[in-house]
């Protein structure tokens, strides 16, 4: 017999949900699939016919449901276009996959006859379902990792989709679109000359993490990999001491290779290429951006600067903090930026991609080359140094580094390739 022709997939989504479309989507064509999103397969012409021509030839229709979903027209059309081929019976199903905190009272009575998979807490078991559902086979199930309980509370969640567990943390979705990056010294007098010139700068799409990589998810890696661990450092925290005492905590001592080499690995055990340092940009966007009003945050919370919201010298605690201590529920002390990261002022420094080079921040200057031995920019301060250093868009910068205040953050872009 001849091989079954894949399933075709058209998938609907928010703009402002592209990051977590496009690694939905490569999941699902990795899967044996053929998945339509207009980011990649509009082409040329009136964009509406082919997004009509695309929805008529699909046979299942899948649905990234956040808030923003339900808020866009564009998608309501899609929905309700998708719902009458079905009743003409040419589309099998609609399948949403919820992708952000939505109520059963915030989705419109007629979707509710629909299967909603919740993707916020297992990414994996929603993939496998839908999976199934449009009949590719699903990945093979592994034995999950235990997620220490407070980890577990704060959203971080075992995977193991390819045999190797890891655990990976809560997403948040940073829309695409241009903000200002760097510093107006006119507003903020600490600025540093290596901050200028503030400037409009364009980001697309991606995913950041609610916190830092901590040492349970670092353990796993080492565990699996056999990677050195990471040395003591000035302050003699040994890496036994960081696994005894400080599971929650993130992870320090780390060098920029440490950090790239970690990535890789969480690239190859689940299978998704998108996992990534945050450039430069990405960073600071995600720590200082307020959409709502068009302004960067001289710190993630707001303009002034407030001790009980982040762990800095400060503080007087003399040592890292664990993930959530400055939780975004708590409005008195939250450290939350505007897209709701947390620890991105003091606690650790954290690597990006980036070189380190003079602004205006250019993507293809050659700051990104992977390759390059040149310094790396750090952000976000530490534990160990002062509130000027914390603020959103202050730079710093090392070769590579392992010195017990420098730990690292994930992001994930699947359009970045590797």
């Amino acid at each position: 017999m001849p091989p079954s022709a894949p399933p075709r997939i058209f998938v609907s989504h928010s703009h402002t949900d592209e990051a977590f479309t496009e690694r939905l989507v490569d999941d699902f064509n990795q899967a044996g699939a053929r998945a339509w999103m207009d980011k990649r397969d509009l082409g040329p012409g009136n964009f509406q016919e082919r997004i009509s021509e695309a929805l008529a030839d699909c046979e299942w229709f899948v649905l990234v449901l956040t808030r923003d979903a339900l808020a866009s027209p564009w998608v309501r059309q899609e929905v309700d276009a998708a719902n009458r081929l079905k009743n003409l019976k040419r589309i099998r199903d609609l399948i949403f996959i919820q992708a952000g905190p939505v109520t059963h009272a915030e989705v419109p009575a007629l979707w509710g006859v629909y299967n909603i998979l919740d993707a916020t807490t297992d990414y994996a078991s929603a993939l496998n379902r839908t999976l199934k559902a449009v009949g590719c086979v699903p990945k093979p199930s592994y034995p999950l990792p235990t997620v220490p309980a407070r980890l577990a509370d704060l959203g971080l969640h075992g995977v193991n989709p390819l045999g190797t567990p890891a655990i990976l943390p809560p997403m948040l979705t940073v829309a695409a679109g241009r903000f200002r990056m760097g510093s107006d010294k006119a507003r903020d007098k600490e600025a540093y000359d290596d901050e200028t010139p503030q400037e409009w700068v364009e980001v697309a799409p991606f995913q950041i993490a609610k916190y830092p990589v901590t040492v349970a998810e670092y353990r796993l890696f080492l565990t699996a990999s056999h990677h050195a661990a990471p040395a003591s450092s000035y302050n003699k925290l040994t890496w036994e001491q960081q696994v005894r005492e400080r599971l929650d905590h993130p992870v320090v001592n780390v060098s920029w290779q440490d950090a790239t080499a970690y990535i890789a690995w969480l690239r190859e055990v689940t299978g998704q290429r998108g996992w990534r340092l945050p450039s430069e940009a990405q960073w600071e966007k995600a720590a200082r951006w307020d959409a709502a009003h068009n302004v960067s945050r001289i710190y993630p919370w707001g303009d002034s600067f407030d001790k009980n919201r982040c762990n800095t010298s400060e503080s007087d605690i003399k040592t890292t903090t664990p993930i959530g201590s400055h939780p975004a529920s708590d409005q008195r002390r939250s450290g939350a930026s505007p897209y709701g990261a947390e620890d991105m002022a003091g606690n650790v420094w954290e690597w990006t991609s980036s070189l380190f080079k003079p602004y205006p921040y250019t993507e293809s200057d050659g700051r990104e080359d992977q390759k390059s031995t040149g310094n790396r920019s750090l952000r976000g301060g530490s534990w160990y140094l002062t509130a000027g250093v914390a603020r959103a868009a202050f730079r710093s910068y090392d070769r590579w580094g392992d010195l017990g205040v420098w730990g690292f953050r994930l992001a994930f872009a699947p359009s970045a390739g590797s």
